[in-house]
């Protein structure tokens, strides 16, 4: 069909350059009238010009139709095939998961800002806890008691979280290169710096990516200052998982 068209074009091009050669020979030689023979060859030429760029464009868009199929839509990176579904990973974000079984205990010096001198524990029985994000950066919010609080801890040079030590971090949100983040901010109080370290004695995940469970102890130095915050925070998603919780007065050693 492509081809019909290209050939009916061209012989409409050729008839074109032909009729327009045949006007201006007519003109040339007519011995009278020349003003009617003008007119008809004008008009001539002009249904044969008309003619031909119609069908030269219907060629065209066949042309570009067929010789440049459409492509395939760009796939998003990291992104799943259209009707497939892939298992959700722990380095992808998720969303917080409830707790099935929690507790959080704060040993905070006198002078430290963000603990305000308390030796408390946070339950499940009086509180909400919930865990979310990735293996990269976990955060977990605490409410109860009459106050909330946030803890990030997030893993040095884009890594991996998993059970070890993590030193000399820096406040999680603003990390400046291959240090660990840290921040435990709650109640209007936060840090707009801070030294500190943490260390992860047990962290599991589901099939889903979320954690599972958490053990951490933390301890924070706010603006870099003597007194800390030191805690433990203690958290399951996992149904018939307990650890009993220590008293406000022990002590907390990393």
């Amino acid at each position: 069909m492509v081809f019909l068209f290209a050939v009916t074009a061209g012989l409409f091009t050729v008839g074109l350059l032909l009729a327009a050669g045949a006007c201006g020979y007519a003109i040339a030689h007519a011995p009278g009238n020349r003003r009617l023979i003008l007119a008809i060859s004008s008009t001539s030429v002009v249904l044969i010009g008309v003619t031909g760029a119609v069908l030269g464009s219907m060629t065209y868009t066949k042309i570009a139709t067929v010789a440049l199929p459409a492509l395939p839509a760009r796939a998003t990176p990291g992104a799943s095939p259209v009707g497939s579904q892939s298992e959700p990973t722990s380095t992808e974000p998720q969303a917080p998961q409830a707790a099935i079984d929690a507790w959080m205990h704060f040993q905070s010096d006198t002078g430290d800002y963000i603990g305000g001198g308390k030796q408390q524990v946070w339950t499940l029985k009086e509180s909400d806890f919930s865990v979310g994000g990735s293996n990269r950066d976990i955060r977990v919010s605490v409410s109860g008691q009459g106050d909330w609080w946030y803890l990030e801890f997030r893993a040095p040079s884009n890594g991996q979280l998993g059970a070890g030590q993590f030193t000399n971090a820096e406040r999680a949100p603003f990390v400046t290169g291959k240090a660990p983040g840290l921040d435990i901010n709650g109640d209007g109080r936060g840090c707009n710096t801070l030294v500190g370290r943490f260390a992860i004695k047990t962290l599991t995940w589901t099939s889903a990516g979320t954690v599972a469970e958490m053990d951490v102890l933390f301890e924070q130095h706010c603006e870099g200052m003597g007194p800390a915050l030191r805690g433990e925070l203690w958290i399951t998603t996992k149904l018939g998982v307990h650890r009993s919780p220590p008293t406000a007065s022990s002590s907390v050693a990393l």
